[in-house]
Formats: C-alpha cells, sequence, structure tokens
C-alpha cells in the first residue's frame, strides 16, 4: 500500500524567507499497517489538548479506494499547520521520513529499531508549554512543546530542524545505546552531532528547498543558508539570531586557536565534528557542480544535481558508520575511524571524501595527524575461517562462547566479564565502477567496564567504571574482517597519539563530572530519585558499586536540561 502524508520542508519563519512552502507530500510505501491518530506498527502519535489537558481522537485514515490510489490521513486544512490535526500528521510524516533516510538499501539497509525494548515510537507533539522538545528512552517518546514569542504560537513540532534533530537521536540511540550512559563529553557530543546531521541531510532531500536555497545563493552551500543553520526560527524565538547551532564554523579542539570550544560541554563540542562533516559536504558539492559544469551543463542545474548526489554520499558515509562504531564510550576520533573504515571496505579505490574528512579532524585538532585515524579492512583472520555466521546471529549461547575464545582478537583482558551486543545480519547496496553489489556482513560488537580514578574529592567513590568495547565486521560469504575497531578509551586507536588521546578522554570526563556536581545535575544513589523511587528527568543519577561509580541516563539529562538538543 501506497500512503501520501504532508512533511515539513522548514519552519513557518523560514520558509517564508526562502520562499517555500511549509510542508510537501511525500509517499509511504511498504507493509506496514496504517489507524487512526496517525498511528502504525513502529510509530504512534498521542497528543494533548492544550487547554483541557485531555488526549484528542487520532485523525482519520482513509484507505485508497475506488477513487483514491494512495491513502493519507484526513486533515482539514493542510494550510493551517497550528491545527490540531495538521500538527499530528505533518510530524509524524516527517519522522517517518527521516527514518527512510537511514533506511534506504544504500545506508542502513534495514529497518531502524529503537533503543528501548518496544516497537513503537511515541510522538507527541503538544506536550506542554515549553521551548524544548527532546527525545526519551524511558518513556519511549520523542515529545515536542509550544510557547508564545512575540504574539505568536511557537510549535516546535512545525520545525524540520526540530523533529529530524530528535528523531535522530533516536536512532542514535538504537545503533549506538551504550552512548545513552555516556560519561565522556565527546560520547554525548556525537549523540549531538548525528542529531544535527540528520536535520542537515533532511533539509538537502527537499527538492522545494534545495532549488530555493541554490538560486539565492548562486549554486553555493557554503555560507550560512537553511541547509547549515539548525532551528531558525527556534534560536530567533530565544534571541539568538541565524539559529539554534550552526554547521558552517571553525570550532576546534586546538586551545591556541580562536575557535577553540569548551571541552567538557556536549551541545558546544558537538559544532567540532558536525562542522567537520558539513565541512566535507561543501567540498564534495563544489567539486560535483564544477565536473558537471565543466561537461556542458548549465552552471544552477550543475548545483542541484551536485547536491542530490552529494547529499546520497555523504548520507551514506556519515550513518554506516554508526554500525561499525565500537560499543561503549566513544570519542570523535573513534567515529572518524568507523566512518573512514566503513567507506574504505567498501570504496577501497575512492579515498578523495576520506581525505578530506582526515584533514578535517587534523585541523580541528580531533587527532594530531592523520595517521591516528589509520584502520585495516578486508583482511584474513585464521580464527574466523569455517565459522558459521548465522548461528552466531542467532545464539547468544554461541556468540559467548565464540567471543570469550577468542578474547586477544577483541582486545578484552583476562577474567574480566564482557557483554555481546546483539549481532546484525546486515546487507547495503554499495556503488561501484561495475555497478551496484549487495554486500552481506555480519557485525558483531563487545564491550566490557573498565575502572578509572574518579578524581572528584571526597564523598565520591574512588573510581568510576567506563564502558569501553570493539566492533568486528565480517563478510558473510568471504569470511574477510571487514573492519575491526577498538575503542580508544580502551587502548584502541590509530598511531603513536592513543595514549595522548586515552588521557584526554580521561580529563574531559572529569571536567564534565565536576562541572554536573557544581551545577546540581549529578545526584548519588537515592539523592537521584523523586516519588515512588522514580527517576528524577532532570537528574543524572550515580550509583556505588563497590566502589566504583556508574552513571544512569546521561544522555536523557542533557536533553532536559540544555533545550533543544
Amino acid at each position: 500500500m501506497k500512503v501520501q502524508v504532508p512533511v515539513v520542508v522548514q519552519d513557518p519563519h523560514t520558509a517564508r524567507f526562502e520562499g517555500v512552502p511549509v510542508t510537501e507530500g511525500w509517499d509511504i510505501e511498504g507493509d506496514e499497517v496504517f489507524l487512526d491518530g496517525p498511528v502504525t506498527d513502529r510509530l504512534a502519535v498521542i497528543d494533548f489538548d492544550p487547554d483541557t489537558q485531555a488526549v484528542t481522537p487520532g485523525v482519520a485514515f482513509e484507505p485508497p479506494g475506488a477513487t483514491r490510489k494512495m491513502g493519507r490521513y484526513a486533515v482539514v486544512d493542510e494550510d493551517d499547520m497550528n491545527a490540531g490535526d495538521a500538527l499530528k500528521v505533518c510530524l509524524f510524516g516527517t519522522v517517518r521520513k527521516t527514518m527512510s533516510m537511514f533506511e534506504t538499501p544504500d545506508v542502513l539497509g534495514r529497518r531502524v529499531t529503537w533503543g528501548f525494548d518496544a516497537p513503537q515510537l511515541l510522538l507527541v507533539p503538544r506536550a506542554g508549554q515549553w521551548a524544548n522538545a527532546f527525545y526519551e528512552r524511558d518513556s519511549h517518546s520523542i515529545q515536542f512543546f509550544y510557547f508564545d514569542s512575540g504574539g505568536a504560537t511557537i510549535n516546535t513540532a512545525l520545525s524540520r530542524d526540530i523533529v529530524a534533530h530528535e528523531t535522530g537521536h533516536a536512532i542514535v540511540d538504537g545503533l549506538a545505546p551504550d552512548l545513552y550512559n555516556a560519561l565522556s563529553p565527546q560520547s554525548l557530543a556525537l549523540h549531538e552531532a548525528m542529531a544535527d546531521m540528520s536535520a542537515a541531510m533532511m533539509a538537502f532531500r527537499s527538492h522545494n528547498l534545495r532549488a530555493a536555497v541554490l538560486a539565492r545563493t548562486g549554486g553555493s552551500i557554503e555560507d550560512t543558508t537553511a541547509f547549515a543553520s539548525i532551528a531558525e526560527e527556534f534560536g530567533l524565538a530565544l534571541g539568538r539570531p541565524g539559529s539554534l547551532r550552526n554547521l558552517s564554523n571553525e570550532y576546534s579542539l586546538d586551545p591556541a586557536s580562536p575557535h577553540c570550544v569548551p571541552h567538557d560541554e556536549p551541545h558546544g563540542l558537538s559544532g567540532v565534528l558536525s562542522g567537520a562533516l558539513y565541512a566535507v559536504v561543501t567540498r564534495l558539492h563544489g567539486r560535483l557542480t564544477d565536473e558537471y559544469a565543466a561537461g556542458g551543463m548549465e552552471r544552477p542545474a550543475a548545483a542541484g544535481k551536485a547536491l542530490g548526489v552529494a547529499e546520497q554520499r555523504v548520507t551514506r558515509m556519515f550513518f554506516r558508520a554508526l554500525d561499525y562504531l565500537p560499543a561503549g564510550e566513544v570519542s570523535f576520533a573513534d567515529y572518524g575511524r568507523a566512518l573512514l573504515a566503513a567507506d574504505q571496505a567498501s570504496h577501497p579505490d575512492h579515498d578523495q571524501e576520506r581525505r578530506w574528512l582526515q584533514d578535517e579532524l587534523v585541523r580541528r585538532a580531533v587527532v594530531t595527524s592523520a595517521s591516528d585515524l589509520d584502520v585495516d579492512t578486508n583482511f584474513e583472520e585464521a580464527s574466523v575461517k569455517g565459522i558459521d555466521l548465522g548461528l552466531l546471529v542467532d545464539s547468544d549461547w554461541a556468540a559467548y562462547g565464540w567471543v570469550g575464545a577468542r578474547r586477544a582478537l577483541f582486545g578484552i583482558p583476562e577474567d574480566v566479564p564482557f557483554k555481546v551486543h546483539p549481532r546484525r545480519d546486515a546487507t547495503k547496496l554499495f556503488y561501484h565502477r561495475d555497478g551496484p553489489q549487495r554486500v552481506r556482513e555480519c557485525i558483531i560488537k563487545v564491550s566490557w567496564d573498565q575502572p578509572e580514578p574518579n578524581e572528584l574529592g571526597a564523598g565520591l567513590p574512588e573510581q568510576r567504571s567506563v564502558t569501553v568495547g570493539t566492533t568486528l565486521a565480517i563478510d558473510w560469504f568471504t569470511k574477510l574482517i571487514r573492519c575491526r575497531l577498538v575503542s580508544g578509551a580502551a587502548g584502541g586507536g590509530g598511531g603513536p597519539a592513543a595514549a595522548q588521546e586515552r588521557a584526554a578522554g580521561r580529563a574531559e570526563r572529569t571536567a564534565l563530572l565536576k562541572a554536573m556536581l557544581q551545577s546540581g545535575s549529578l545526584e548519588l544513589g537515592r539523592r537521584a530519585q523523586g516519588l515512588e523511587g522514580m527517576a528524577r528527568p532532570s537528574i543524572v543519577g550515580a550509583a556505588n558499586s563497590n566502589g566504583v561509580m556508574r552513571l544512569n541516563g546521561t544522555a536523557r539529562m542533557l536533553h532536559l536540561a540544555q533545550g533543544v538538543t
């Protein structure tokens, strides 16, 4: 069945500026069950009346019929965006389109799954009056709020950037669940950067927006535009002219740089990585535009085609890397190695974009040299020959036994308990000179805890637990190791700077925890609990287990405490 739904092109303020409609139609194709709401097997919209706080009736679903080829939701007036029915259906459509971007055969090649044990992500378009929106694992939901600004109501559920960003958080939580409880600023910042890139890639996917922006900028995406600016209407309403965040930036980790950002604040820190990734997008777009124009295409048309092709390439690169990301605490360098490994394993002879990324991460002091990002791909490993990957995917017992007999391969210390995460049987589409090819691989992620000095002063445990891990990706048919990545915190990483990388990560964790203690957002034991022992939403709970501190829900607190993330 095919169902057409409206999706948000841009928030109302930016849409007026860019001269584009607020919404456009998008078709959902597949075997999903659509119910009034909108509700499907994976999403459910639950709305509250702003005046009574009662749950509002769902929008009726109208299936295809004799006079209509596609299903639709019965919105009375799609131009009345603040009406409850339009708000619900547009939010649903925008979330569903963001999910589709990750699920295409050339990105993840499968349905996304959530970081909680339930099939449906709940979407709350009018959760209350507040300048905020956030994803929360515990409630299985993304909650969007509304607030007044200059006599107008700002609905965060009508901002494509905010909706795509929060959906990105939910998807990343399913792909890398350890980040939700991370205590490394760069781990939390990675969550933010991937959510911001979800918003940027969704902007590139709107034909209406692409045409309007390229016409206004003369075919360039280098300057601050609707692509690089995240949540413009929201930022303006909060007194931040331009946007909430800008991906076209020069942010750096170099203390000597005038663009250096604090190393212990995840939201600002995320701009270092998202800025590096956006710089790769702009360079690729410029190169492709020149190539198409040199081939005889008019430059405006060349810029439009180049942006469509560039978006597809970088979406594959940026989000496939999450499959290769090691379990546990990770750094920007770990993500860089995962990105390079995912692209190198599939396109070993085409390295231009990889070199650009290496240049950006060195320039922004994420690593000291390009060699720190070196990874080995497509190599043989004797202990993998003859493995039954189907059994390994299906059986936890088989997986634990197989990994336990190969601790050295995974970098697991002797006598340390470890966790084998659910294995992924992943088939992705790759484009080569000889045509498209499908590659099937088994992705195995393993994590374990290692203690480190806590350095937080009296009254707190002297050590804290840091989760680290390894990813192994095995080609299903050739049994070649497509990548083996051990997190930098576990002793992985490339080049002579590995020890420096680990020391910097430890110092940044200490700085973040001290800041959380000072702000009152970190509490030990029962002090982190509210009524009936429930977790307090704005507090990160720290447990003391035999003198070792463990944290829970760090990402949730940051989402709630810092506004839209």
